[in-house]
């Protein structure tokens, strides 16, 4: 099977997108199953993917003005017998079957609560491409049950249409390095605090955690929050929660980390008392596969789909209610070593059912779906 990528973007990659491409590109491009891999990208993607990544195939940016048209001419040449965007966006490329993957959930369950009028827009346009793309695409890759559920419900996608493929994740080893973060104090080990991380954004709901913080205090508990990541979208969101911080009086007690290196975030996750998952919208959280992989003491907020990747894995309470986060946060800081390690373990052995191995094999078996002939060409035949 020859397979064409196609990494249909403005030119941006998200660090979580960027990750899921590293880790699977070179699965794909070395799998028995796969003859040959494309991987076509805009320009601004060159030097990104790693030499084993498959055939690398760059367009310039003003191709989209033309609507793809040397795009669509390149994957002709390359005759692939299918073609995979895993950008939840629809490339017309004939009679060649293709696949999408929805892996944003953000444009389609909350696309104006908290942004500005720029980032609502952008979100209008995305949601109507992915539902575009659904229907346009001969099979579709939900990241987890809770995607596929709402394609079903919300767009009256046909089951038999859609597979469920989780994301991966690398399970720290003893031999991994790992690197205090330089925007965090030097003494910040030297006392607990909570881990939290993400694109800081509206959808992220950091206001439960910095308000939680005040019930903290009230019931006599102060303690640090450690809060990772990028702000994409609305700047005005991180000011917001700034000025939350201060009106609660905990402004103090927020360490603002910054983008974060892989061997950052494993520091964080391996001293962080409780990490704190209290994003409103998900799709497949990275960071929640990386708690779990680190077997970080985790609160999450019941919104879907966390239950469905932190199992009995976590504590949790009810977005939007900081006494509730905070009622679960001090049944975790009261815990004693055996019953965290108790929880770490099940955590860990929780990620043991997200490889990437087994991602990568997922997604062939959807992508050989649309190469078989159809019920009615084999009995015609």
């Amino acid at each position: 099977m020859n397979v064409a990528v196609v990494n249909l973007t403005a030119g941006g990659f998200s660090a979580g997108y960027r990750k899921y491409l590293d880790a699977i590109l070179p699965r794909l491009a070395s799998s028995p199953r796969v003859g040959r891999l494309h991987v076509f990208s805009p320009m601004q993607a060159r030097g990104m993917f790693p030499n084993d990544a498959g055939d690398q195939l760059f367009w310039n940016s003003s191709d989209a003005y033309r609507g793809y048209r040397s795009v669509r001419a390149a994957i002709q040449r390359a005759a692939p017998d299918i073609v995979f965007i895993p950008t939840a966006r629809w490339l017309d490329v004939g009679g060649t079957p293709s696949v999408v993957m929805v892996r944003n959930m953000e444009p389609l369950l909350q696309p104006f609560v908290g942004n500005g009028v720029l980032e609502s827009l952008r979100n209008t346009a995305r949601r109507y491409a992915a539902q575009r793309a659904c229907r346009q695409a001969t099979r579709i890759i939900a990241v987890s049950n809770h995607v596929r559920d709402y394609l079903i419900a919300e767009w009256a996608i046909p089951i038999d249409n859609i597979g469920v493929v989780y994301h991966g994740v690398d399970i720290p080893s003893s031999d991994d390095s790992v690197t205090r973060p330089r925007t965090l104090s030097s003494n910040i080990d030297k006392s607990p605090f909570l881990f939290t991380a993400g694109s800081i954004r509206p959808a992220r709901g950091l206001e439960d955690a910095v308000s939680a913080l005040a019930v903290l205090i009230e019931r006599g508990i102060r303690i640090p929050l450690v809060i990772a990541g990028a702000v994409t979208g609305s700047a005005s969101y991180r000011g917001r929660i700034r000025a939350l911080a201060k009106a609660v009086g905990v402004e103090r007690q927020i360490m603002w980390a910054g983008q974060l290196s892989a061997s950052e975030i494993s520091w964080c996750h391996q001293h962080c008392a409780a990490f704190v998952m209290t994003s409103r919208v998900e799709a497949c959280p990275n960071t929640a596969l990386e708690a779990l992989a680190h077997g970080s003491i985790t609160v999450s907020s019941t919104r879907p789909p966390m239950p469905e990747f932190f199992g009995d894995a976590a504590l949790y309470y009810l977005a939007g209610d900081a006494a509730s986060l905070a009622n679960a946060l001090g049944v975790v800081l009261a815990m004693d070593s055996d019953e965290r390690q108790r929880m770490a373990r099940r955590g860990i052995a929780l990620a043991h059912e997200f490889t990437w191995s087994r991602a990568t094999e997922m997604t062939l078996d959807q992508l050989e779906r649309c190469c078989e002939p159809s019920p009615a060409l084999l009995t015609a035949s």
